[in-house]
């Protein structure tokens, strides 16, 4: 039973990374506009940047890429993890655990983009908890970088010894 919830947990990840990529993509100028009305620091009401804004759309879609990258990797780690643990679901607990990790990795992924980019980056550097634009992403960020820490608790903790 834990196997099926911990494939089902891999293929959740996976899904939640891939439905990223693909709104990003569909919407990529207003995705590109938002990085770049974020990042160039001109909508702070209260705090200004305390460093350089970044004011070229060649940084805005260089950050763009570089969480289209993060978001795509949980994406393809996760997926790799249910085929993994597909195949290893009936072999040993070592096996079916090491067939995991790719899933867990694609977890520290998750939190490295929605918590690292968003949270750190974005609410730290470039404040985006002051603007009206900024505070959706913040939530969501929040909600999947939490999801992806208590999935890669689940997968790491869960024992892997019911075939």
């Amino acid at each position: 039973m834990l196997r099926s919830l911990k494939i089902a947990t891999a293929f959740f990840v996976a899904l939640l990374g891939l439905l990223h990529v693909l709104g990003n993509l569909a919407n990529l100028e207003a995705a590109i506009g938002f990085v770049g009305a974020v990042t160039a620091g001109s909508e702070q009401p209260f705090y200004t940047l305390y460093g350089p804004p970044a004011m070229s759309r060649v940084l805005h879609g260089l950050a763009l890429a570089l969480i289209l990258v993060g978001e795509l990797a949980v994406a393809g780690l996760a997926s790799a993890a249910v085929f993994m643990m597909l195949k290893n679901r009936s072999a040993d607990a070592q096996l079916f655990a090491a067939a995991t990790r790719p899933a867990v990795a694609a977890c520290a992924v998750g939190m490295l983009v929605w918590f690292g980019i968003f949270i750190v980056v974005g609410e730290g550097y470039f404040m985006i908890w002051q603007t009206a634009a900024g505070a959706g992403p913040i939530a969501g960020a929040m909600r999947y970088g939490t999801v992806c820490g208590l999935f890669m608790v689940f997968l790491l903790l869960a024992p892997d010894s019911d075939p």
